[in-house]
């Protein structure tokens, strides 16, 4: 008898703290729906390009510094990041299979993003599976290669949810934050990823990144895109959604609407810029490492912690910047003078040629580069927003982003011949003639009509 009543006596608590744990699980993601809070979702896209700054940083400044420590050249590494940056031009492929595929029990591009992080922290793990991977430039671009390939997946996923969700008055700020997100990243990426390297061991850096990638997941997994949308479904779920959404737009439906969408002259200028407004700084990203360490005399350390860190400081402050600015000046005056600015900054630390072991001069030249560098791509961001239609709003935009990341690997494919040409003086005066070119293009007639708020 006295057993038979001890049961319930113990089951009691139990069923008791489970319904308190299931109310508080309930109203914690009830809160967390992203379209009614502005606050909330603010934070959670600059959380997912923050997970996206930390793997650019790692392949552009850490390994970057760790190949041009090894004896490297500005050749092979050029190589090695135009490979690292080759998936993201994957992304207008992406976008119309984002866009297609975008009505699921989980919301529209929730679980693209759920797909998207775990490819990521599978393709880091696979990289503690090379013996000896810091000196093997070959297996670090192919796995670099394949975690970039997921990157852009989320990229493509987190701009389409931004654009779904952020109200036209904030896309300036939203841009700035984004990017500032993503510029502390590249902050951790290079400062904190090339410390860890050199004090601990180079698999205590992909650690690292597992981890923070881990915890984003749980971040997504929690919040919802809209009321009524599911935390998590069945996978059978998510593909029945899909298959309805498939037969209402067709692929050829949906690029006739984009092809409508880049129709107006604005549009199609915007496109152009996204190609090559930000070549000047990509050529200085590829030859940066090789010029600070066999040219100007630093330590691969040295350079990854500066450039990962108090540089990108100002990259901080270049995004905020450049959200704000462009909200009030226009998006193009703000691209005008940012334009401008970097011309006249490359044209004085290329006549500075005597001074560049001075540690000041570069210094101040990869601080300010780096600054205008952020306001120049908050502010393009912005302005892709502004031209977008709706009805394509995420593939529209995805291609400007993608245009803009085959910038990166035309910048970095620049260096490959102009180092067998050029000395670095002739590789700054060439970045010169670039940034002329764009400023140039900003006084065409079709960049004029730019955006609403030019």
């Amino acid at each position: 008898m006295a057993l038979s009543r001890s049961v319930p006596e113990r089951s009691e608590p139990r069923s008791r703290w489970a319904r308190h744990a299931e109310f508080l699980l309930f109203a914690l993601t009830a809160c967390m729906t992203l379209s009614n809070a502005s606050r909330l979702r603010l934070p959670v896209l600059s959380v997912l390009y923050l997970t996206q700054g930390i793997p650019t940083g790692f392949g552009t400044v850490t390994l970057a510094a760790l190949l041009a420590d090894q004896g490297f050249s500005a050749s092979a590494v050029a190589a090695f990041l135009a490979v690292s940056y080759l998936p993201w031009t994957f992304k207008l492929i992406y976008g119309p299979l984002v866009d297609r595929y975008a009505m699921s029990p989980m919301g529209r591009r929730r679980p693209w993003i759920l797909l998207s992080q775990v490819g990521m922290v599978g393709s880091m793990a696979l990289l503690l599976a090379v013996p000896g991977a810091g000196h093997r430039p070959v297996a670090l671009a192919a796995l670099l290669f394949f975690h970039n390939t997921f990157g852009a997946l989320q990229d493509v996923a987190t701009d389409g949810l931004a654009v779904d969700l952020l109200d036209e008055d904030e896309r300036g700020i939203a841009n700035g934050l984004m990017w500032s997100g993503k510029v502390l990243g590249i902050a951790v990426g290079g400062a904190g990823l090339s410390t860890l390297i050199a004090r601990v061991h180079f698999d205590a850096a992909v650690w690292a990144q597992i981890g923070g990638l881990f915890g984003a997941v749980v971040l997504v997994l929690l919040v919802r895109e809209r009321a009524g949308d599911r935390l998590l479904a069945p996978p059978a779920a998510v593909r029945s959604a899909w298959a309805r959404k498939s037969t209402q737009d067709g692929w050829r439906r949906l690029l006739v609407k984009l092809r409508r969408a880049f129709r107006p002259a604005p549009a199609r200028a915007a496109a152009g810029l996204a190609l090559v407004a930000a070549l000047p700084t990509r050529m200085l990203v590829a030859i940066g490492p090789v010029f600070a360490v066999q040219a100007a005399g630093w330590s691969d350390l040295g350079y990854s912690q500066f450039t990962g860190g108090p540089a990108l400081l100002m990259g901080v402050v270049g995004a905020a910047l450049g959200g704000w600015v462009a909200d009030r000046l226009g998006r193009r005056r703000t691209l005008v003078g940012t334009t401008a600015g970097l011309l006249m900054l490359l044209v004085a630390f290329t006549l500075a040629r005597p001074w560049w072991p001075a540690d000041g001069v570069v210094v101040a030249f990869v601080g300010l580069a780096m600054l205008l560098d952020m306001t120049l791509k908050t502010t393009l961001a912005a302005l892709f927003m502004d031209t977008v239609r709706e009805e394509v709003a995420a593939t529209q935009f995805t291609t400007y982003m993608t245009l803009g990341n085959l910038c990166n690997v035309l910048g970095s494919g620049l260096i490959v011949p102009l180092d067998a040409l050029l000395g670095f003086q002739g590789i700054f005066l060439s970045a010169v003639a670039v940034s002329g070119g764009v400023l140039a293009l900003l006084y065409w007639p079709r960049a004029t009509q730019l955006a609403v708020k030019a």
